[in-house]
């Protein structure tokens, strides 16, 4: 059976990874769900005896944590995404297939190497999986100019 296409449809993502010659392409049929951005940090902090605080932060992270969509089909797909991710390596993040100029060199966060990864199917739709990935810039970016919802000033 032939699964519908949803022409003009915003946020389906598209990922493209692998060595030179053989790269996939993956261009999701489904939008994904409006993501949301975590910030953890490399550091620590203490106080002292007197009450003065103090902190020191090595790293801030930008991550975007994302919710995709996907056909039962594209399972095996998603599966290669992530263990090409668990490697460490990096790969290329379209938020929307259709918009081809939006491109993001990023890493893989979550899920890590070790960490369990499950698609999930969509209750009310058997054939519809999703799943979490975690992504964060190869060049420690943030994640400013992506909006999911942009504001529209009248």
């Amino acid at each position: 059976m032939a699964h519908l296409e949803m022409t003009g449809t915003p946020w389906r993502p598209r990922f493209i990874w692998g060595t030179a010659g053989s790269e996939v392409n993956w261009r999701l049929r489904l939008p994904m769900l409006p993501w949301a951005l975590d910030s953890p940090t490399v550091g620590g902090s203490r106080t002292a005896a007197g009450g003065i605080p103090a902190a020191y932060v090595v790293r801030r992270d930008d991550n975007l944590i994302l919710t995709l969509r996907l056909y039962e089909t594209e399972v095996r797909l998603a599966r290669a995404l992530v263990a090409w991710g668990q490697g460490s390596e990096p790969f290329s993040f379209y938020p929307d297939r259709d918009a081809p100029t939006v491109i993001y060199n990023v890493y893989l966060e979550a899920p890590l190497a070790g960490e369990a990864f499950q698609p999930v199917r969509v209750g009310g739709f058997p054939k519809i999986f999703e799943i979490s990935l975690t992504l964060r810039q190869t060049n420690y970016a943030n994640w400013d100019s992506l909006d999911y919802f942009p504001c529209v000033d009248s």
